[in-house]
């Protein structure tokens, strides 16, 4: 079966289209394919369908709706649960799920490549998202969410044009984008620099000046600060603004978006060093070779694949917990003092052999703004210790362990580890002393090595911000079993999979988070979302405050072949 939302709703069975009357029991099953694999409550999916009047008999109805789709799809295509209801779909089953398997590949390509995969990606688009829904008021957030994710991905498409040196082709296109939206700043951006790098500057300063106007009259605004630094760029004609496929990715700026998570999983948040402890901040990349290959190399492309780890089958595909949950994430009061050696002349023996960690600073120009520096850590966990110069390593609990064995750093739960700290969370992890405020790319190996069911603890690649923490990893949840879950701002999937061993990844590339695992050879990315500020990348584990219990089970997971990319860090 293939469901298709980009356009008007459809569903196909393999060459045949499948009808579904009724603009209720089609508004139903679009509600349902949008949040497919999870279950959505009774509740909610009548709330959606009638709003505030309901039939007195609502959930009768529903239930007769769900029972008709059933005979047309399949009896097992959606499953009944005590509280609701879950539609159950691979991934390619779902354009848009496609769609966004395609952004994420993307992201790291040079420009010309990834302009070509979002270009692929937009193409699965048949006209406006669920164009014949557009009247079902239990659809319209959806339908605008839909709407914001193709035009910034075709945003993205433009700029990468732009930075491939493919200015002339693009003006067309963005005046006649700006003509229907011409509020949005970030086409108008676009559109200067593509009218300045054409040979056009006139018309760009003239762009510039009827965008000030429009802003001021529509919503008594000044333009953005990136853009007034557009215009003082154009005109002293800073050579920086001249196309090149190698410079650095301009961030123009974005929406605020007022995230309310559904689920994050509750990290402990690592104090971050203070940047006055080793007088100026220097970035920089401490790079270890990986076992049986040769260290970095300034010509090293940014972003890498990783090699494909091997995974087990899908089987079944389970719903997140019914009550999502929120929990804050917490400073840790104290920090480790910076490290001697972590000053960036100094280097650091592995094994007492003469491999040495070393010192990679990738120096790239940057558009409008200051030079930027491109900075590689990467850790195989041989030395025998987990690295000072590269993490911190923190716990609040009693009973967990962290540790570098073997070549990879393994985390440990005892079977009799008790909650601890102001949040009452069994926690741990080792998180980069670097903090990442721009684009980058964090990848790492895992392996299951102690996995009972039903501890209801997670484990993962996390990213901690000032006050929040996001993270894609495993789950042994008491209620749903093992999966993959996911968590960037309002964003939250789960995937049960059996795989013992497998990798995972978090992307940013202008404001956008994308966290993926390793299927199969391909990235397959679980949840994107808005997500801004410093990060710091952390190996971590931890369990639920409130009602999750410890399941009082040994738990232990290693983490191997650590890389992060990013541009302009913060390191002590």
């Amino acid at each position: 079966m293939e469901f298709r939302l980009l356009g008007p709703f459809e569903v196909w069975d393999g060459d045949y289209s499948v009808e579904i009357a009724g603009a209720k029991r089609r508004a139903l099953l679009a509600l349902l394919v949008l949040r497919a694999n999870e279950v959505v409550r009774s509740e909610l999916l009548i709330d959606e369908l009638w709003g505030e009047r309901p039939p007195r008999n609502a959930a009768s109805a529903l239930q007769t709706h769900v029972s008709r789709l059933r005979k047309t799809l399949g009896a097992d295509t959606i499953a009944s649960r005590e509280w609701g209801y879950v539609l159950r779909a691979a991934p390619e089953e779902i354009d848009l799920l496609r769609f966004e398997s395609q952004v994420a590949e993307a992201e790291p390509l040079a420009a010309r490549q990834r302009a070509t995969k979002l270009a692929e990606a937009l193409a699965l688009w048949r006209g406006p998202p669920l164009a014949d829904l557009v009247n079902e008021p239990a659809l319209h957030d959806d339908i605008a969410r839909l709407e914001e994710l193709r035009l910034s991905t075709l945003e993205r498409r433009i700029d990468a044009d732009l930075e491939a040196g493919r200015s002339t082709s693009v003006v067309g296109e963005l005046e006649a984008l700006v003509a229907r939206q011409p509020l949005r700043e970030h086409l108008r951006w676009l559109l200067i620099l593509a009218l300045y790098r054409a040979g056009r500057q006139a018309e760009a300063l003239e762009v510039y000046r009827e965008t000030r106007r429009v802003l001021t009259e529509e919503l008594g605004l000044e333009p953005s600060p990136a853009l007034k630094e557009l215009e003082q760029a154009i005109l002293r004609q800073d050579p920086s603004l001249d196309a090149n496929e190698e410079l650095a990715h301009v961030e123009p700026p974005a929406e605020e978006l007022e995230s309310k998570r559904r689920r994050v999983p509750a990290v402990a948040l690592l104090a971050l060093l203070a940047l006055g402890l080793a007088g100026t901040a220097t970035a920089v990349a401490l790079v270890r070779p990986e076992r049986g290959t040769s260290s970095g190399t300034e010509t090293e492309p940014i972003f890498q694949t990783l090699p494909t780890t091997p995974a087990n089958p899908p089987t079944d595909i389970h719903p997140p917990t019914s009550e999502p949950k929120t929990t804050p994430v917490k400073n840790h009061p104290t920090a480790p003092p910076a490290h001697p050696s972590s000053h960036p002349s100094s280097t650091t023996a592995k094994h007492g052999s003469s491999t040495q960690a070393t010192t990679t600073v990738t120096r790239t120009s940057q558009r409008v703004s200051p030079p930027q520096k491109t900075v590689t850590i990467t850790d195989d966990f041989a030395s025998g210790n987990v690295d000072p110069t590269i993490w911190n390593v923190w716990t609040d609990a009693s009973g967990v362990s962290i540790a570098d064995q073997g070549g990879q750093v393994q985390l440990t739960v005892s079977a009799n580890a008790v909650r601890g700290g102001q949040y009452n969370q069994i926690d741990g992890s080792v998180a980069t002393r670097c903090t990442f405020p721009g684009n980058f790319d964090a990848r790492v190996d895992y392996t299951l090595l102690e996995w009972p069911t039903g501890d209801n603890i997670f484990v993962g690649l996390d990213t901690y911000y000032p006050g929040r923490g996001m993270g894609v990893g495993r789950d042994n949840n008491s209620q749903w079993g093992d999966q993959y879950t996911s968590a960037v701002g309002q964003s939250y999937h789960a995937v049960g999979l059996p795989d013992k061993s497998g990798s995972l990844r978090i992307v940013r590339r202008s404001g956008i988070e994308t966290e993926s695992f390793l299927y199969r050879g391909s990235w397959h990315p679980l949840s994107t979302g808005v997500e801004r500020g410093s990060a710091s990348i952390a190996l971590a584990l931890n369990s639920d405050a409130g009602d999750d219990t410890f399941g009082g089970q040994e738990l232990k997971i290693a983490f191997d072949n650590f890389k992060v990319t990013g541009v302009n860090p913060v390191c002590p």
